[in-house]
Formats: structure tokens, sequence, C-alpha cells
């Protein structure tokens, strides 16, 4: 049996009652050889709950989404900071200003999926695409470190292989920027497209040389 790709979402959080990734994950449950979960905006939980669904699913790749207020376009993040520094609270409550995420770990780890070749196949598409180096202080950032450094300390010891895995930012939907000046939002149908081209490049790539390209 193929091993399926995962792609996870966020609840809502804050003042953002809607959010559009687990719409997005919503959309694209049930899909042939695709599983999605909508993971906790909470720092003591969303890497417990990814590295659980990793180990339970034993996928071939992992798309982490989180939405981005700030953005109009979908955003590849290409490295996870080790720090926490945003003084917005969780769903739990819980603030980290200015704490590292694992104490002693790397500063940073970077995605270990194509971005270029990502960023050009979403353009082709006619998705608004870009990049960041940033994948901002929160809960999304937070997983997304935790994520490469469980994959690095824990899963590559363990089964002798990477875990290609990368993280994107997802604009607000146009409802939740009306009245903002010079802003857009992206459509729900053109974020589905979005996730939905990701996946069909991942596959085209790990089906035709059994690894991530360079």
């Amino acid at each position: 049996m193929t091993a399926p790709l995962l792609l996870t979402g966020f609840e809502p959080f804050g003042e953002h009652a809607v959010n559009p990734t687990a719409l997005v994950m919503e959309a694209l449950a049930g899909e042939p050889g695709v599983v999605t979960a909508i993971l906790p905006v909470e720092y003591d939980r969303c890497g417990e709950g990814l590295a659980a669904l990793v180990e339970e699913q034993r996928p071939a790749a992992v798309l982490c989404f989180a939405l981005s207020p700030r953005t109009d376009f979908v955003q590849i993040v290409r490295i996870a900071w080790n720090r926490d520094e945003n003084p917005q609270p969780d769903n739990a409550g819980v603030v980290r200003e200015d704490q590292p995420i694992v104490p002693d770990g790397p500063t940073a780890y970077g995605s270990t999926l194509p971005v270029p070749q990502m960023m050009r196949g979403l353009a082709m598409a006619g998705v608004p695409v870009t990049f960041s180096d940033f994948a901002g202080g929160f809960v999304g950032n937070h997983l997304f470190y935790r994520a490469r450094h469980w994959i690095e300390t824990r899963w590559m010891p363990e089964t002798g292989t990477d875990l290609p895995l990368g993280f994107i930012h997802m604009p607000p939907l146009p409802v939740q920027v009306e009245g903002m000046s010079n802003r857009s939002g992206l459509a729900l149908d053109r974020q589905i497209l979005a996730a939905r081209t990701l996946v069909a490049m991942l596959r085209d790539a790990l089906g035709a040389g059994g690894g991530m390209p360079a």
C-alpha cells in the first residue's frame, strides 16, 4: 500500500472565527492517497498531535498549513526558527514571548520540500504565491520547528529515512479582510486549488524518483 501524504491545518483562533486551513482540510478529506487533520492552536499540543499522526499514518511527506492574517498570497516558508515570540495567547491561554522552542536545539531548521518547484507549480496554476524565511513567532512556527526537530532526533534515527516536511501560510478569505485598505484575501476555491496542486506535485516527485528533488 502506497504511503499517503499527510496534510494538516489549524482550528480557529483568537479573533479569527474561521480558519481557512481547516476548511481546506475538510475539502480534501477522503481524497485518495491523502490524510488530513486539523490541529489545535496550542503550543503544548500541536507538536505531539503531529508526531502521533506521523506514527499512525507513516506518510511519504507532510504539508502543514497555517493562517497568516497579513498576507494575500500562498506563502511557502523556508525556515523554522527556534523561538516563540508572540504576545497573542494560544487557544489554551498560553503566551510565549522570547522563549526557545527546544532549549539547546539548533537555531533553525529548513523546509525539506522543493520550494522553487512548488512556487513554480502554484504560479502556473494561477495561484498567487511567494516565499518567506519567517513563519512568525506563533503556533505555526512552533509546529514547523517541533516537527522538524522530532524528525531529525526521533524519526530518522528510528527509521533510517528522512520525512519530507514543509510549511505553508495561507491568506484569510476575502470576507475576513473586507474594509481593509489594499487587501484582497484569497477565495477558498483557490486555496483548495493550491493544496491540490501541491499534492499532485509531491505525488509526481515521490513517484518518479522515490524521493524529493533537490
